[in-house]
């Protein structure tokens, strides 16, 4: 690591007393339940909160000795019952002519105090977030460093909300802003990430994929390898910053195919770095026999089927003389009551010499012709290419 950034987070002092501290209180009544009488109570005196808020701190207009007028526009805190009102208590009274009653009080000073309080126990979790951090740069640990960032995000989100609830009771003086590293630390991060390099080096039986940043290999570096949409495999960088996937299972689903070695980290930070990706294309052990397909079924289940035994390693051709391979697909389709997706299960029946399957799949597509062919996609490959890959040996 080049330099450790030395900022700290704002010194916080509690205030003892409260020249405006004031009882607000409020009663309410329900025909339906005291459950709903408790909740009326605290949305009036919230609402009891928000006009006092508003009234001080309205727009201001003064017009000095020259006649000149400005205007001062002070912020506002727009408090509702989604507000958390620290200290309030909730009162039920006597039920009367049929109704429940309930009275909502606050003291300001109380609320005003319990805040202040939350406000010093996330400033130290937040000055010990910090440390943390700095510790991940020195270890140049990036997924511990993202997730220690996001967390410290959390904390400052907290923090600032509950200066807008102290807001409401009080002016919030200017040493209770908060002044903390997020910046420069996300700085940091981003930097360390956009200098990323990733090289890949496939062979026959894994995927190699080395990290390197301006320091040289990444040790423990999350990598994710994705196929399809989906996250098939992880791992971690070593001592060399090489991180090796296994192949054998990603074959048995796929034998051949393209996969994408990708940073397992929080997406924020990824997508603000660039860190670049890398598409792998493998294939497997080609068959040994090539076939001319006969199929009979639906058009786009007979072309899906075409593609999908290529891609199982199974030689599909043309050509004349060559052995054939009979497939047989039959589908029951059904469309949703809203007529916008269709079920349809198929099933496939294939021979070749003396080799033949019979496989059922399932498949859903906006039409019959998309959710026949996603079944055929369905079946299964490696069985496709271990039974006729020797067919005609």
């Amino acid at each position: 690591m080049n330099k450790l950034f030395t900022a700290s987070l704002l010194s916080l002092a509690v205030f003892a007393s409260y020249a405006n501290a004031e009882i607000l209180t409020y009663t309410a009544t329900s025909k339906k339940s005291q459950k709903e009488a408790d909740a009326l109570a605290l949305e009036g005196l919230a609402k009891q909160l928000r006009t006092k808020v508003s009234s001080e701190f309205a727009t201001e207009v003064k017009e000095d000795a020259k006649g000149n007028v400005t205007s001062t526009a002070k912020s506002t805190k727009n408090t509702s019952t989604n507000m958390v009102l620290k200290g309030a208590k909730v009162t039920p009274g006597p039920k009367s002519g049929g109704k429940f009653q309930s009275t909502a009080t606050m003291d300001t000073e109380q609320m005003a105090s319990k805040i202040l309080v939350d406000i010093e126990s996330i400033r130290k979790e937040m000055h010990a977030k910090d440390s943390i951090i700095r510790l991940d740069m020195v270890d140049g640990d990036y997924r511990k460093m993202g997730v220690d960032m996001l967390a410290l995000e959390k904390l400052a989100d907290r923090y600032n909300e509950n200066l807008e609830d102290l807001s409401c009771v009080q002016k919030i003086p200017d040493n209770l802003r908060l002044e903390s590293t997020i910046g420069e630390l996300t700085e940091y991060l981003i930097s360390g990430m956009e200098s990323l390099k990733m090289e890949t080096d496939l062979t026959s039986e894994a995927l190699i994929v080395t990290v390197t940043d301006f320091n040289g290999p990444v040790v423990g570096f999350p990598l994710a390898l994705t196929q399809d949409s989906k996250d098939i495999a992880h791992e971690k960088t070593n001592e060399e910053g090489e991180a090796v996937f296994s192949l054998a299972q990603v074959k048995k689903l796929h034998p051949s195919g393209d996969v994408t070695v990708h940073a397992d980290l929080s997406f924020k930070y990824v997508r603000k770095s660039a860190v670049i990706s890398k598409s792998v294309h493998y294939t497997s052990d080609v068959a040994a026999c090539a076939y001319t397909l006969e199929c009979v079924g639906p058009t786009e289940a007979c072309g899906a089927l075409r593609g999908h035994l290529i891609a199982s390693g199974i030689s599909i051709s043309d050509k004349a003389n060559l052995p054939k391979m009979k497939a047989t697909i039959t589908s029951a389709d059904k469309m949703n009551s809203s007529k916008t997706l269709c079920t349809s299960r198929i099933t496939l029946a294939i021979e070749a010499g003396k080799q033949s399957i019979s496989e059922q799949a399932q498949g859903v597509g906006r039409d019959e012709g998309i959710a026949q062919a996603t079944a055929v996609k369905k079946v299964n490959a490696t069985r496709l290419h271990d039974t006729f890959g020797k067919a005609c040996k």
